[in-house]
């Protein structure tokens, strides 16, 4: 009976053994299994082309194009002395350094071992033949850069020295346009039909009638440090924007980059990602430093204390613009440590006011001056046809009469609307400008302000800031200039007017982009 026992016991230790070796080997293939799923899951193939659109398509030469999508691909073929950076300061590009000697002269070193995308030897005479050549285009968009360049001068193969017609401020931040090969157009038209030559990242392979092909240029001066994933660019060409916008809904492009706020209403909502930022058209209200109640500070201080700028950018125009308080471009590195407040502050508008010996009575604000009550009673204008503007001047009256400011909105006609501007003979006006790259502020508070302002020491600061190139001293001028608006209120800036860019859920990388271009980092970007 003992040994039958220890029999079944010798049986059953065996039957545990062989049960241990058979799940040992069972987990370890499961393991294996789900550890080569993870690796499979984890694995991700890349398509290295990428599919865009251009809807009502002119041109792909930079100097001959008005189409603003145009424009944005061109700066992958085509490349300028010197670029902007994401927080807009300028840096190198064909050029490796720039200085000012004088108030009229600057002299630019190239950078040496560039190549055409033909293989031929980029130097001084192309950068003074793109000068000549674009000065003679007056309609193209980057005319303006070069209308006040006097002359260009070939110190040698490497080096040019431009002379201006007069003083410019920040004139390094025109260098931004694209240079083009002399060689290739010394007796070629721009408008023929060569494929035009770049020395930038990509290359036109082909043109035809309702595409055109980009290819990685193999010989670019950055390919080591910058070699791109995308290999091909196809541009798919559409007659109207609407064929552009169904394409991307159905699938065909990859990405759309739009400045019409309505846009969702035809691409939908859902299934893409979008990057939305604020582009250059800047609208602000001037404020008459000379009208009998504006002349003085606390009144216009109080106004830009009452209006809220960010009830007005998410209620009244539902998040299609961007809160801007002052005129530089939003992402502007002068900007970086401004600390700004756009909310409502009605309490400091009543003590400002208060101080200043006004008083809230019948529902107004008033104040005897030189034996006569004035109440703060104004007309402010703008422009009836523009609708998103009547809508904010409409939003700003209901504020600033709820705190006891009589506003008057006059929605003018544009021929009177220029008049007014022409003449200056308005109190308060909504107005706008398409703000440059450059952080240039005479526009604003230079001679001939839409305000009527006049501040010596902000004249003297900006005089000040046209002979310095240390960022951190530029930084400190910016920041008491604004400190001085701040004070003086000759102006109160409002909104940038937002674009997206919609892209497909496919499209991996760093998009980043902004309204110098939509293409930063794209040597990162690819598709899966």
């Amino acid at each position: 009976m003992k040994a039958k026992s220890l029999k079944i016991i010798i049986v059953i230790f065996i039957l545990f053994i062989i049960a241990g070796i058979v799940y040992g080997i069972t987990h370890n293939k499961k393991d294996e299994q789900q550890e080569n799923k993870d690796i499979s899951y984890q694995t991700v193939d890349m398509i290295t082309n990428i599919r865009l659109g251009i809807s009502n398509f002119d041109s792909i030469h930079p100097y001959v194009t008005n189409n603003q999508e145009a424009i944005y691909i061109d700066q992958l073929i085509f490349e300028p002395l010197l670029s902007i950076t994401e927080d807009y300061k300028v840096s190198e590009c064909l050029a490796k350094e720039w200085s000012r000697i004088g108030d009229k002269t600057y002299v630019i070193k190239l950078n040496e071992n560039i190549q055409w995308q033909d293989g031929s030897k980029f130097t001084a005479e192309d950068v003074k033949f793109s000068v000549t050549k674009l000065q003679s285009q007056t309609k193209s968009v980057y005319y303006s850069n070069v209308k006040n360049i006097k002359d260009v001068e070939i110190v040698d193969e490497n080096t040019v020295r431009i002379e201006l017609k007069q003083t410019e401020p920040f004139f390094e931040y025109n260098l931004i346009f694209p240079i083009i090969s002399s060689k290739q157009y010394k007796s070629t038209s721009l408008n023929s039909n060569t494929i035009p030559l770049g020395t930038g990242q990509y290359k036109i392979a082909k043109i035809q009638t309702d595409k055109i092909e980009l290819s990685k240029n193999e010989n670019w001066r950055n390919i080591d440090t910058e070699n791109a994933n995308i290999k091909t660019i196809y541009i798919n060409l559409y007659d109207t924007r609407g064929k552009e916008y169904n394409a991307f809904k159905l699938g065909s492009i990859d990405l759309i980059h739009t400045s019409n706020n309505n846009a969702e209403e035809y691409i939908g909502s859902m299934g893409y990602n979008k990057k939305v930022f604020a582009n250059r058209e800047y609208d602000y209200i001037a404020l008459n430093c000379q009208n009998t109640i504006l002349q003085y500070s606390e009144v216009r201080q109080a106004i830009s204390k009452v209006i809220d700028k960010e009830k007005i950018v998410t209620s009244t125009l539902e998040n299609k613009v961007t809160v801007a308080n002052y005129p530089l471009i939003n992402n502007s590195y002068l900007l970086k440590d401004i600390e700004v407040s756009n909310k409502t502050n009605t309490e400091k508008a009543k003590e400002i006011l208060q101080n200043a010996g006004w008083k809230y009575e019948y529902g107004l604000w008033q104040k005897e001056i030189d034996g006569v009550t004035k109440t703060i009673n104004i007309d402010f204008v703008v422009s009836k046809s523009n609708s998103q503007r009547v809508k904010v001047a409409q939003a700003i009256q209901d504020q600033l009469e709820l705190f006891g400011i009589k506003i008057n909105v006059k929605q003018v006609s544009d021929s009177q609307y220029k008049q007014y501007l022409n003449n200056k003979d308005y109190e308060m006006i909504l107005t706008g400008v398409y703000t440059s790259i450059a952080p240039d502020l005479s526009y604003f508070l230079g001679e001939n302000n839409l305000s009527n302002y006049k501040n010596d020491e902000i004249i003297s600061t900006i005089n000040e800031i046209n002979n310095i190139t240390d960022q951190e001293q530029l930084k400190e001028r910016y920041a008491k200039i604004f400190g001085i608006c701040n004070e003086q209120v000759p102006y109160i800036g409002l909104y940038y007017n937002n674009d997206m860019m919609a892209y497909s859920t496919d499209l991996m990388g760093d998009v980043k982009p902004n309204c110098y271009s939509i293409f930063y980092n794209f040597s990162n970007w690819y598709r899966q």
